[in-house]
């Protein structure tokens, strides 16, 4: 009787320890609920933000899949853990021929006929905030890694296209009369993965995504660069440590953007070429993997036949005398890709001095446009170069003052999702507003 009393009072004891180490668990983990890193250093690049709380997507659910996503993307000691998770790999020789880094979104139906796109107002854009963290954080993170290269997959988001396609519309119609606008969207790397594969992946297809965007353009000519990819797709159209596309891939958008002005493209041979080698870029620095070391991409620059002079201004508005094909073969084996047009700036200017007279182009880009801007550079009498993550002055005033003949509007697909882009190209467009 003793001994069964005694049990019970044992049993009680248990129970309170349990609860008590249940509530100093829970104490932690709330109070650790908001103590998360914002930034990554490893995948450099700026983390998912905590939603900010708005009444329609509270009431469609898209306020708590953000708190999701960003419960995720942010937990601590995270970019320890993934060093400790990626060496314990390495010393225990543990390999995936295929994985996914990230989080998985939900992609969005996206509409095969067009239709009446939904008015989705601006986000406005903070001061301090960072494109480059922000446009590189959509498409590093949702990664599909296989034997050593990395894919970067594209989830369609309707309310991020239709907000991207109204600051478009809205942009042709300032430069009406002044300008002819088109737009260049560039399909992730992962175009070159066979269509199964890509199915069994869940992203969407990037080639109704496009479609969907040209055909909801009012006054902006889209150019199909995306067909002329997918027939080159066995070539090294994209590097394999990093998100970029090569010089060969900007090349089919160059030949994409000839069939529409109905030139003849200059062959691809008739270039004088640079190689840089070895190059491993953004997704190496990201995962570190041992396979993209000992398997390093190359960088092929093509350079144009008028000039390799240019000048461009930076953020502080110094004025540098450059080259469109800069030799970086001194620099370290990351910086392949800034052979190109001297990386980001906020304006360059590149004039051909073999046409006396000529039209003009102003090519408003990120990063992909780097490589895509020496093609133009044979065509016209004037390349303008602006970046828009950067940029402060107003384009429409800018076209009409500099006589723009034509505007060319290129981003990555992934990276349109970020609303900033819209919300920022708004912003720019504003003249006498």
């Amino acid at each position: 009787m003793k001994q069964k009393k005694q049990f019970k009072i044992l049993t009680k004891l248990v129970a309170v320890i349990l609860c008590l180490c249940l509530m100093f668990t829970g104490c932690i983990t709330g109070a650790a609920f908001f103590v998360r890193p914002a930034t990554s250093d490893l995948e450099k690049r700026k983390l998912t933000e905590f939603p900010k709380f708005t009444m329609a997507t509270f009431l469609n659910g898209q306020y708590f899949s953000d708190i999701s996503i960003w419960y995720s993307d942010t937990y601590p000691m995270r970019d320890s853990l993934m060093n400790l998770s990626q060496e314990m790999k390495n010393v225990y020789g543990v390999r995936q021929k295929t994985m996914m880094v990230g989080t998985k979104k939900e992609a969005d139906k996206i509409p095969t006929k067009k239709k009446k796109t939904k008015k989705v107002e601006p986000v406005p854009v903070p001061e301090d905030y960072s494109f480059d963290e922000d446009m590189q954080n959509q498409i590093l993170s949702n990664l599909y890694v296989k034997n050593g290269a990395a894919y970067s997959m594209y989830y369609f988001v309707q309310d991020s296209a239709d907000l991207y396609i109204n600051a478009m519309n809205r942009f042709a119609k300032r430069l009406k009369g002044t300008s002819k606008v088109y737009s260049l969207l560039i399909p992730n790397n992962s175009i070159v993965l066979p269509d199964d594969e890509l199915k069994k992946l869940g992203g969407s297809d990037m080639k109704q995504a496009i479609n969907y965007y040209y055909k909801n353009y009012k006054n902006v000519t889209g150019i199909d660069d995306y067909s002329y990819i997918e027939k080159a797709k066995d070539q090294y159209l994209y590097f394999r440590t990093d998100h970029h596309w090569t010089a060969l891939g900007a090349y089919q958008a160059y030949k994409a953007f000839c069939k529409e002005k109905g030139w003849k493209p200059e062959e691809l041979d008739s270039f004088e070429t640079n190689r840089f080698e070895p190059f491993l870029g953004t997704a190496y620095d990201q995962l570190r993997l041992p396979e993209m070391e000992a398997n390093p991409d190359y960088v092929d620059a093509y350079i144009p036949h008028a000039t390799n002079d240019m000048v461009y201004w930076d953020e502080n508005g110094n004025e540098t005398n450059y080259n469109v094909i800069a030799d970086v073969s001194d620099w370290s084996e990351g910086s392949g890709y800034y052979c190109f047009i001297g990386g980001d700036n906020p304006l360059s200017v590149i004039k051909n001095p073999t046409k006396e007279k000529g039209k003009s182009v102003l090519l408003i880009k990120e990063s992909f446009g780097n490589s895509f801007a020496p093609f133009l550079v044979d065509h016209y009498k004037t390349v303008y170069i602006a970046d828009f993550r950067c940029l402060t002055m107003n384009i429409v005033d800018f076209c009409k003052e500099n006589k723009i003949d034509d505007v060319i509007f290129e981003n990555n697909i992934s990276i349109i999702g970020s609303t900033q882009v819209a919300s920022t190209y708004d912003q720019l467009s504003r003249a006498g507003e």
